[in-house]
């Protein structure tokens, strides 16, 4: 991946002059703010449950990128309020150097902040086609650049006081996620033109853009207004569903939302073969087979999203049977199948791969 350019506020640095300010669900997280290391990058980013979510449906995410010059800390009193009104989870990660983003491992930052606040709430939990990404100056500009210069399945784009980088192509074929700037007419970033140019590059690739300026504004104030309906315009967008790529038949199971295709065909030591039967309508994770008989069931599979322990999906099977057989699960997304067999003749071992799938 290419790199990215180093951001600050302008063409120059501007500081920014704010103030400081097992697997759990929603239901057992505790509301509030809670700091989560990032071993990889050795950063840190900020997680913000609120109140007001709704624990019984998968919550959106919003990842917000502070300014050069500050740290996710001093915005805490200026998106929590946003954050309850549009009943979305906060994921607010630290850049590496106070200069801006793009120095460093700004890039693996963001990424692992998305990861382990999926994995701290339970993925189950959490709306993966409603996942954003905003900031404010220097993040801002870096927030536009992630979601438009890598396929980030990033679902739209929220900016405040934004300063103008070029973005020569969206990487992302299937979707160009809309974005929403806000600027403060005394910002020079509004009145120097920054502004227009971002205006004409969003038509240019084909972006769909709406703006919220307010008269009287700087840098670094914005009415707060203006940050409730940047955080509803965001949780109002989704990234598209893909399309199912498994469909479910008599010898077919599909596993965790249709990702997983799952098929088995048998054969025995008298030169007898066919396909194992789905027995029963499968759960989400786990399905049963059948050789010769539908009382008869041979061979239990189970897809588990493992993302959370260790970035991988995992394979189970277990069979009462010494039938030959082969299963394989099939990863619809990207064409990887991993096969597990028993050769005839022999009582059948468990397979407990917890390695089997990368995680998304």
């Amino acid at each position: 991946m290419s790199r990215r350019p180093r951001l600050a506020a302008f063409a120059v640095v501007l500081p920014l002059l704010l103030p400081s300010a097992a697997l759990p669900s929603f239901a057992a997280a505790t509301p509030g703010w809670k700091r989560i290391e990032i071993p990889a990058t050795g950063s840190y980013f900020l997680r913000y449950l609120p109140q007001s979510l709704d624990a019984s449906a998968p919550a959106p995410v919003i990842v917000f990128l502070h300014g050069a010059g500050g740290t996710p800390d001093a915005y805490e009193s200026f998106v929590q309020e946003s954050a309850e009104h549009s009943r979305a989870v906060l994921v607010m990660p630290k850049s590496t150097s106070p200069l801006g983003w793009g120095f460093g491992g700004d890039e693996q930052t963001v990424a692992e902040s998305r990861r382990l606040a999926r994995a701290d709430l339970s993925p189950a939990l959490v709306d993966d086609l409603r996942i954003s990404i905003a900031g404010h100056s220097a993040g801002g500009a870096y927030a536009y650049l992630l979601a438009y210069g890598s396929v980030s399945h990033y679902s739209a784009v929220f900016t405040l006081s934004a300063p103008s980088y070029p973005v020569a192509a969206v990487a992302d074929p299937a979707y160009r996620a809309p974005i929403r700037m806000y600027y403060g007419t005394l910002d020079p970033n509004y009145s120097g033109g920054g502004y227009a140019q971002l205006e004409a590059q969003w038509d240019r690739l084909g972006v769909t853009w709406e703006t919220d300026v307010a008269a009287g504004f700087s840098h670094n104030t914005w009415p707060v207004s203006a940050m409730m309906k940047g955080f509803d315009f965001l949780v109002g967008k989704s990234y598209p569903a893909p399309p199912a790529l498994c469909t479910p038949g008599p010898s077919t199971v599909c596993l965790l939302g249709g990702r997983f295709k799952v098929e088995v065909a048998w054969r025995d030591g008298n030169g007898g073969a066919g396909k194992g039967m789905a027995a029963l309508p499968a759960a989400d994770s786990s399905a049963l087979f059948w050789f010769f008989s539908p009382d008869n069931w041979e061979l239990m599979a189970k897809a588990i999203d493992g993302c959370a322990v260790n970035h991988r999906i995992w394979v189970f099977s277990a069979a009462t049977t010494d039938v030959g057989y082969d299963l394989a699960v099939t990863d619809t997304r990207t064409g990887q199948i991993v096969r597990y067999g028993n050769p005839p003749g022999h009582a059948a071992p468990a397979v407990t791969d917890t390695s089997a799938f990368a995680c998304p």
